[in-house]
């Protein structure tokens, strides 16, 4: 199937250990009768959406957080007590004392015990590397939106490969139980003949052994249910055990929107380009001066007999006034710039690419779907021609002109044929919820 492969691409074997780890848990039963009523449950109840919600806080933190290091305002406050056990000694002239020309006294400065409470209100004047960031902030966080789109993306294909797999199985065992019946019915009547010996013991064993094969069928198929079942309700963090039920007929007929060009992984290409444009600009306006205002202020207690005493000495002293500075360039920035104008390249590349694909997708898609259409019908068309047949047999061995073989394998052709019918309907479901999630982004 189309969307069975599709869907194993897109899934990890990681959700298919832990569905089978976590088949039997006892969960709330959930009817679900369309795609739709699974994704308004899987968007209210799945992690990827609350991780995107987290995302879309934290890109809009760091654009306030940008705004607010335009002007990057400091106040460093540091409050230091020394207590200078020994002071040093210095000499000056004895001459200042009165003393002998030539002569030194021996003077101790200094207070012992200091007390210093320092403030200094700090904050840029103009920083162009930190207005730069403003803008790559604002592109962050368009970035993030749109990678939460093509998450969401991802996320709604993969449960519509599930959900019409499960569709796909429940159906497909509708038709293994009618078969089953009707095995059961050749069964009862090559027995019958068997009691009146009309027949061989070879035929009964037949018989048996083609109802035991259709049973182990259903038996396998309502164990891939099982499976698909657990994935779908992982989908849904487990919240329910989620039991699909959806007539696939409805399809046949159904009018499917027209593929349009999403542009959400162009869009997304886009702004990688941008964000790297702007992280160049940021490097680069790291050349440029910083004008940044300084200030200080200090409050200062001095004593020789402990902190802040009765007779300790005050001192206050401020300051204000400009800094600039300028950090010249290194190798290490350089290499930087280059590397990114490198990175710059491939994304060039990335997106011409993206924009040639997305011309096609509409195409494919629309192809898809109506390749699913005439298959359908082609299956159909074989399925009412096997059905025939099947009857048209089952007259002639009715009528013991006809052996139990061919019974059987027009009976299994019937049956491989409207397996085929239900696939290609399910197909069909898929690819005009393939073309519905395009359009959507």
């Amino acid at each position: 199937m189309i969307y069975k492969s599709y869907f194993y691409k897109s899934f990890s074997l990681f959700a298919f250990t832990f569905c089978v780890l976590t088949i039997g848990v006892s969960q709330d039963v959930k009817n679900y009768a369309s795609l739709g009523e699974v994704w308004k449950d899987v968007k209210q109840s799945n992690t990827a959406f609350k991780n995107a919600a987290i995302q879309s806080k934290l890109a809009e933190l760091a654009r306030k957080t940008a705004i607010g290091n335009v002007i990057n305002p400091r106040l460093p406050v540091t409050f230091t007590m020394l207590d200078n056990t020994r002071l040093q000694n210095n000499f000056i002239p004895a001459e200042i004392f009165g003393g002998p020309a030539g002569t030194f006294r021996e003077v101790t400065f200094g207070q012992q015990y200091n007390a210093l409470l320092s403030l200094q209100p700090q904050f840029d004047i103009f920083n162009l590397s930190a207005i730069s960031q403003i803008k790559s902030a604002k592109i962050n966080q368009e970035l993030t939106e749109s990678q939460n789109l093509l998450n969401e993306k991802t996320l709604y294909e993969s449960v519509n490969a599930t959900y019409y797999n499960i569709v796909s199985l429940k159906n497909q065992q509708k038709v293994l139980t009618q078969n089953i019946e009707i095995a059961s019915q050749i069964k009862a009547k090559v027995n019958d003949r068997f009691k009146e010996g009309v027949i061989r013991k070879q035929d009964v064993n037949e018989a048996e052994v083609n109802l035991i094969a259709l049973q182990d069928k259903l038996q396998q198929l309502e164990y891939n249910i099982s499976l698909q079942e657990n994935i779908l309700s992982l989908f849904l963090e487990n919240k329910w055990n989620p039991m699909v039920e959806e007539n696939l007929n409805s399809y046949v007929l159904d009018n499917v929107p027209n593929p349009t060009s999403g542009n959400i992984q162009y869009k997304n290409a886009m702004l990688q380009s941008k964000m790297l444009h702007q992280d160049i600009k940021i490097l680069q306006h790291q050349y440029y001066p910083t004008l940044s205002f300084t200030s200080s202020l200090n409050w200062q207690n001095l004593s020789n007999d402990f902190f802040f005493a009765n007779n300790s000495t005050g001192i206050h002293y401020n300051f204000i006034g400009l800094k600039i500075g300028w950090d010249l360039p290194t190798v290490q920035r350089l290499s930087s710039i280059k590397n990114k104008k490198y990175q710059l390249q491939t994304l060039a590349n990335n997106e011409l690419h993206i924009q040639n694909e997305t011309k096609n997708k509409d195409q494919q898609l629309a192809l898809e779907y109506e390749k699913a259409q005439k298959q359908w019908s082609n299956f159909k068309s074989i399925a009412d021609l096997k059905e025939d047949t099947y009857q048209k047999y089952l007259n002639q061995y009715n009528e013991n002109i006809l052996p139990l073989d061919r019974l059987l394998t027009s009976q299994n052709d019937m049956l491989n044929s409207q397996l085929n019918v239900v696939v290609a309907l399910a197909n069909i479901a898929f690819a005009k919820h393939k073309i519905i999630i395009h359009n959507q982004y």
